[in-house]
């Protein structure tokens, strides 16, 4: 029920467009009392999406196994790789107590770790969820079992307005109803369609995901510069940069008629980087196809990569894998990259022959024996990702020789 306190300098109820799972544009209507005749006063939405598509690094998409390898090795669940589960009191408890997936992985045999984490035998934690007459239904069979799945996004996600939930508005508080979720998904099932619930959420992941959907759909407001971009307008000499003009009123009027939804998109990282990119290729794809058919102008994408991310998104433009540079429906606008192992990681090869542990104390043993707390048990996972090249593979091979795998 709206109240007055909604009602804005022009006599009317504010309201806006937010995005609903499927990324349809869906609008509320509050319900006012029957003499209030004031007219709502409703901000169109754009005409045009331009999706965001952060790729995540090596071990940032959670990963489930297929039945068969579940049986195979006498597992509770399905669940091959969650980073999210291995977090916090609960996750860390779990590890001590041998319970929960850190648990298994800690006591874990080489054999058993590679079982694992093959390849052939694991696929992404995607967010399912049930459809009625093409309309996201949040009450639906399969979208709560998905919920039950992906709560590494919790369930009491803040709205992040205007695309992932919206503004609160002034309602009578004594006998009123919000609006049902039948209208719309939560943020956290809208966040969870978006692939949020795909890779790391707990850490910076998590962080990057909900700073850039803010900044990015919240450019202007009320018609002049949102007060957290006037930071960003100052002289680029003064927060580090080398050069540059300034930021300016009308270069943010350029890009500000347009939404931006952030999206996150998993990738089984035990595969190499080739074949990653045909299958997130597809994804890409049919996520600007199904905002075409929403009604958006959208033949636009942005990547955003972190570390081995990176390297997929190299893959993602390479004609022989993903093509999208080529892409006569799809142009890639640009990729950002945060630390990709252009020249290979080091790191890698040194995990092979010592295992994961970095640091003393018994978290950082603990945390190898998550990973692997030698070079057999590292090795035994190493085999499989394939994100360094052929000197990162011939080591390998010399490593398995050794161990006898």
């Amino acid at each position: 029920m709206s109240t007055k306190s909604d009602i804005n300098e022009r006599g009317n109820h504010s309201g806006e467009f937010t995005q609903g799972v499927g990324g349809w544009a869906e609008y509320t209507v509050e319900m006012t009392e029957i003499e209030d005749m004031t007219r709502h006063d409703v901000r169109v939405p754009p005409g045009k999406v331009i999706p965001i598509i952060f790729l995540p690094g090596v071990m940032g998409s959670n990963l489930r196994m297929s039945k068969r390898r579940q049986d195979e090795l006498r597992r509770d669940d399905n669940r091959s790789w969650r980073p999210d589960d291995l977090m916090g009191a609960q996750g860390k408890g779990g590890v001590l107590i041998g319970a929960s997936l850190g648990g298994w992985l800690k006591n874990a045999s080489p054999a058993q770790r590679q079982m694992n984490f093959d390849p052939n035998e694991t696929e992404v934690e995607y967010y399912h969820y049930t459809e009625d007459k093409g309309r996201f239904d949040p009450d639906g069979k399969e979208t709560l079992a998905a919920d039950v799945r992906h709560k590494n996004v919790p369930d009491d996600l803040g709205a992040i307005p205007p695309l992932l939930g919206q503004r609160s508005i002034g309602r009578a508080s004594v006998g009123k109803k919000p609006p049902s979720r039948r209208q719309r998904g939560t943020p956290a099932q809208q966040a969870r369609w978006r692939g949020w619930s795909e890779v790391f959420f707990a850490g910076a992941y998590g962080d990057i995901l909900r700073s850039a959907e803010m900044y990015l759909n919240n450019i202007f407001a009320k018609n002049d510069i949102h007060e957290m971009w006037k930071p960003l307008m100052e002289d680029p000499l003064s927060f580090g940069a080398t050069g540059g003009a300034k930021l300016t009123k009308d270069d943010l009027n350029k890009i500000a008629a347009c939404w931006y939804p952030i999206h996150a998109v998993g990738y089984n990282f035990l595969k190499s980087n080739g074949e990653s990119a045909k299958a997130v290729a597809e994804r890409i794809r049919a996520l600007v196809m199904g905002y075409q058919k929403r009604g958006f102008a959208c033949e636009e994408v942005i990547l955003v990569t972190h570390s081995m991310g990176g390297l997929l998104g190299r893959a993602l433009i390479h004609p022989d894998y993903g093509n999208m540079l080529n892409d006569s429906g799809i142009k890639v606008l640009g990729m950002y990259h945060s630390v990709m192992p252009a020249m290979g990681a080091a790191a890698t090869y040194k995990r092979m022959r010592f295992g994961f542990q970095e640091g003393t104390g018994l978290a950082a043993e603990y945390q190898a024996q998550v990973l692997g707390i030698n070079g057999e048990h590292a090795t035994a996972i190493c085999k499989y990702s394939r994100p360094f090249g052929a000197a990162s593979r011939l080591m390998v091979r010399f490593r398995m020789a050794e161990v006898g795998r």
